[in-house]
């Protein structure tokens, strides 16, 4: 495989663990040891949750560096994990860096259930904390609704707005529908309902990846996933309180 290919096959690697909820050192970590199973001289890479660089010296005695910006954000930690598959057995000899480079353009592509599996799970997630929460099968019903109508919303949405909608409206929604239900039919517990509903927007993944990183010394990267994490929190705490309000007003008029 040429330099260009070889650097294309580095770029796929960090950027599908980077951008599907894998940490920064990992994404660095796997990129070097690629590299070194490629048998390129001196390989580094420095990663940030928005971008990723990579730099070796190819066969001419030449430094190459790339820059890749991170677009998407996702949680596939199956992905993550696939992508290390492929590092261990680049590294063993059982794999040959164009099969590697064809593996990585098939793990890069969305597949076929990812448009339905974020509501799934989200649904499945919040069905079980319901039940964490002593809730009865009212409860799980409801929270699993909600969390994965709160997947869906980017879905209506006219135009592309992010991650930032979802976690408002979401939240909002996740508070507000429980309540309307226990009103207008005097089932379920509330607080089972609107907690498991919100539990798969807490920001668990970003926060576990902002202690890692400070703890290897990754300051740039630790900040950047606690400052997101502290962001998602905040906005999600709005949109729960958004949804108590409309709620009062509609039940006033109920």
């Amino acid at each position: 495989m040429n330099t260009a290919g070889r650097m294309k096959a580095l770029t796929l690697a960090g950027r599908i663990i980077l951008e599907y909820g894998g940490e920064t050192y990992r994404a660095e970590d796997t990129v070097v040891r690629m590299a070194q199973s490629m048998g390129l001289a001196e390989p580094d890479a420095f990663g940030v949750p928005s971008g990723l660089f990579i730099s070796f010296t190819d066969d001419m005695g030449e430094r190459r560096t790339t820059v890749c910006r991170m677009r998407g954000r996702d949680t596939d930690l199956g992905r993550v994990d696939a992508v290390n598959q492929l590092s261990r057995r680049l590294s063993g000899g059982q794999l040959s860096e164009e099969e590697l480079l064809d593996e990585l353009n098939k793990l890069a592509v969305p597949g076929v259930f990812s448009r339905w599996h974020q509501p799934l799970t989200a649904a499945l997630t919040a069905f079980g904390f319901a039940l964490m929460f002593e809730g009865n099968l009212w409860e799980m019903l409801i929270s699993a609704l909600c969390a994965a109508l709160t997947q869906m919303i980017p879905w209506l949405l006219p135009v592309k707005t992010g991650n930032m909608a979802k976690l408002v409206l979401g939240s909002a929604l996740s508070s507000l529908l429980p309540m309307l239900f226990h009103q207008l039919t005097g089932l379920g517990l509330v607080d089972a309902m609107v907690a498991g509903a919100l539990m798969p927007l807490v920001p668990g993944l970003s926060m576990t990846n902002a202690v890692l990183d400070v703890v290897r010394g990754d300051m740039v990267s630790g900040t950047a996933h606690a400052a997101r994490a502290l962001l998602t929190a905040a906005l999600v705490a709005g949109g729960a309180l958004m949804g108590t309000e409309i709620f009062r007003w509609i039940g006033g008029l109920l």
